[in-house]
């Protein structure tokens, strides 16, 4: 149990901050649905869709990671991820489109939806602020996908394009690229004021870096 001896990593502060969007993220109708295989189609290929979008800002959030990174180790395990990212997750899409019967001009000119675009903005906007900035957005996107992914345990749809997404982001690669993203949020974290750490007074809730990004973030990330 966390004690003064012993405190409660940064991470793990920035995500009960985040509450009660962190819960709502990771609990969702839609992963429930997506899980149980009684999501629509129609209403995973919008989603899908919307992903793609998300896939462009996520590819530059990463650049600036990667760009800003303190030395070559944590730009390397960016760059992995990036890789990963616009290689097999990117077939991914494209397969999972032609099943799902959107063509590419309709994926290629679809346009962002509200809680994509402010995602993309303050995204995109923390990540032009410094590394620990673009942490704080990256890890709460990839931990929440980590976290409803995982809890399907050994269930899984039928449908591949469903059964696919929850594996992309419950396989041991992904949970231990979660699991360092929390150590570099951790190690920045270390750089902070307690105050700027704690995110509360003397220093005004909404200005620590990680829990207002976390919790805009994830107010965007449960809204359809």
């Amino acid at each position: 149990m966390p004690n003064e001896q012993n405190p409660a990593r940064f991470s793990e502060v920035l995500r009960q901050e985040a509450e009660p969007f962190w819960t709502r993220a990771v609990s969702h109708r839609f992963t429930r649905d997506l899980i149980d295989d009684s999501l629509p189609d129609a209403v995973y290929a919008r989603y899908l869709v919307q992903d793609y979008i998300f896939v462009d800002t996520l590819v530059r959030v990463l650049g600036f990671a990667i760009a800003q990174a303190p030395d070559m180790p944590p730009k390397t395990k960016l760059a992995a991820f990036l890789a990963a990212v616009t290689s097999e997750e990117n077939d991914y899409f494209l397969r999972s489109f032609q099943a799902l019967g959107v063509s590419k001009e309709d994926w290629s000119t679809a346009t962002s939806n509200h809680a994509t675009r402010r995602f993309g903005e303050v995204m995109l906007g923390a990540a032009r602020e410094g590394y620990a900035e673009a942490l704080a957005v990256l890890l709460p996107a990839e931990w929440v996908y980590l976290t409803w992914a995982s809890a399907a345990g050994e269930t899984r749809p039928k449908r591949f394009y469903l059964a696919e997404w929850i594996d992309i982001h419950a396989i041991p690669e992904f949970e231990a690229f979660v699991a360092w993203l929390r150590s570099e949020m951790d190690r920045a974290g270390d750089g902070l004021s307690p105050a700027r750490r704690a995110g509360h007074k003397p220093v005004p809730r909404d200005r620590g870096t990680g829990g207002r990004l976390l919790r805009r973030g994830l107010r965007l990330s449960t809204k359809n």
